[in-house]
């Protein structure tokens, strides 16, 4: 009994280990569905998520950023294969959004158009998400034809 025992845990440790070894990678991380709204752009190795900003597991990433945003853009690098963008408006109307990839500059772009006006406070969240390091070294932003810079970029 004692040998049969022995045998059966042998062969169970050397299962397991045979599947971890030949693990299949999982392209990206599930995402609650009640957090995503939308996915905007779907380019290699990289996808772009619109997240609930008022969604509670969005509000833990906006706690980053603090409480007094300005108007603008803020970057949140949480690790190699996650980054959230906020875009904040509360005199600026941002509209016309769109990710593009450069892959061999290795630069990715947000362009977008804003218009000067009341807006009553409003987050849009992004999450771009690769299933390997971040395929860019650079995020280029784009406002209404023109450079632009973030207001507040953050690292974990």
């Amino acid at each position: 009994m004692k040998k049969r025992l022995t045998f059966c845990a042998l062969l169970g440790l050397l299962l397991m280990q045979t599947a971890c070894s030949y693990s299949v990678d999982v392209n990206y991380e599930e995402n609650n569905p009640e957090i995503v709204l939308s996915e905007n752009t779907k380019l290699e190795n990289l996808r772009v998520l619109e997240l609930d900003a008022n969604h509670e597991e969005s509000k833990k990433v906006l706690n980053i950023f603090g409480d007094e945003l300005k108007d603008g853009i803020y970057a949140y690098d949480e690790n190699e294969h996650k980054t959230y963008i906020l875009i904040n408006s509360t005199t600026r109307n941002y509209s016309d959004y769109s990710f593009k990839f450069n892959k061999e500059k290795k630069v990715l772009t947000l362009t977008y158009t804003t218009t000067e006006g009341s807006s009553a406070n409003k987050k849009k969240l992004f999450l771009l998400e690769s299933n390997k390091k971040n395929p860019y070294d650079e995020i280029k932003l784009l406002n209404n034809g023109n450079d632009d810079g973030f207001i507040g970029v953050y690292t974990q």
